[in-house]
């Protein structure tokens, strides 16, 4: 399954070779003040997560879109450079969101603008994901975590002392969790959940996706 996942993306990334696209750098970032949960309200894109500082929540990125011709070139500019994140502070929760200006404001900008976000965060917050689609790496020490994807590659790294709890599963594709003890590798058609527990341990972390991998080792 690894095998036709990489070959997929092989032949994926073989057609957007010759594809031209433009993009806008951005930052932003917010006292943690009494935030517990952070939530990624982003629906597709790509995402790096690590602990940062202890007092902000970080994040930047790049968002990009291809464009055929110098005439869409022109357009596609405005549109990511009117295209960013907003990080919204409502007591003990922050949603990091997209962020649309008028020139990206309509169906078409909103769609095709993708995303790809680094996010640093305090060390213990939990994480929760509100995404349908692509790819999330993420290592460090943090509480709960919630990761489900309808298609995508999942790539976890915490602290094996800190998870109480642990689910890892897929419906299609591939699910390899190193325990610290062993290695569990399932794949294929609904190949099961693993499951983990420590009674020592406090976060509860449950990863999935519909279609494709997730790899989450735990460390010593």
């Amino acid at each position: 399954m690894r095998h036709a996942t990489l070959l997929a993306a092989s032949l994926l990334l073989a057609a957007t070779a010759l594809a031209e696209d433009v993009e806008h750098k951005f930052q932003t970032s917010v006292p943690r003040g009494q935030v517990q949960r952070v939530v990624i309200d982003v629906p597709f894109g790509e995402f790096t997560v690590r602990n940062g500082s202890a007092q902000h929540i970080v994040v930047a990125g790049i968002a990009s879109r291809d464009y055929d011709g110098q005439r869409e070139r022109i357009w596609a500019q405005k549109v990511v450079n009117d295209a960013s994140i907003e990080i919204v502070v409502n007591g003990a929760e922050a949603v990091v969101r997209r962020k649309f200006g008028p020139d990206a404001s309509s169906w078409r900008a909103k769609k095709f603008t993708g995303y790809d976000l680094k996010l640093d965060l305090p060390v213990g917050i939990d994480v929760k994901f509100e995404t349908s689609a692509g790819e999330v790496d993420m290592a460090g020490h943090f509480g709960d975590i919630d990761i489900d994807l309808g298609a995508g590659e999942i790539d976890l790294r915490v602290p094996r002392a800190t998870v109480r709890e642990l689910n890892a599963s897929c419906r299609i594709g591939e699910v390899r969790t190193n325990l610290g003890t062993e290695i569990v590798t399932r794949e294929g058609i609904l190949p099961g959940r693993t499951h983990f527990y420590n009674a020592n341990g406090r976060g509860h972390v449950n990863v999935h996706t519909t279609v494709g991998e997730v790899d989450v080792t735990l460390t010593q």
